[in-house]
């Protein structure tokens, strides 16, 4: 597993578990980390994208509600929902990471922490957004 997958699924764990209830990300992500024993290069990322999602949830969640059709973001199943935020932040703020592997790492991990129609439906949102994000 390379270490930016793995800091992927810590974020996704990180943030999924901060939605429960279960702890604030903070906290949420030092035992993430604990547990996990990323590099430190994995652990730098994790939080990077932890921090970033908290931060610009509101205007990652407005521009994936923009391409759901007859659906609510609240429907969206939450694991789905993290994925997603996860891979927009990276693709607007992580240029140096190409966005064909942002979304196929989303796919991968949604294909692994949700279902095979989850996969789909990542998919289909990130690639309506990466024209906006990346300019084609």
């Amino acid at each position: 597993m390379s270490r930016r997958r793995k800091a992927r699924e810590i974020a996704l764990q990180t943030l999924y578990a901060a939605e429960i209830g279960e702890a604030d990300w903070e906290d949420a992500l030092a035992d993430s980390i604990r547990r996990r024993r990323p590099s430190d290069e994995a652990s730098e990322y994790a939080g990077r994208l932890v921090r970033g999602v908290s931060d610009s949830r509101g205007k990652l969640d407005g521009m994936i509600s923009s391409c759901l059709e007859n659906w609510k973001l609240e429907r969206v199943a939450a694991v789905d929902r993290i994925i997603m935020e996860i891979a927009l932040y990276e693709l607007l703020e992580c240029p140096e990471v190409p966005a064909r592997v942002i979304i196929d790492e989303a796919i991968e991990i949604a294909h692994r922490f949700s279902s095979e129609k989850a996969g789909a439906f990542v998919n289909g949102i990130l690639d309506r957004l990466i024209g906006e994000v990346r300019g084609g």
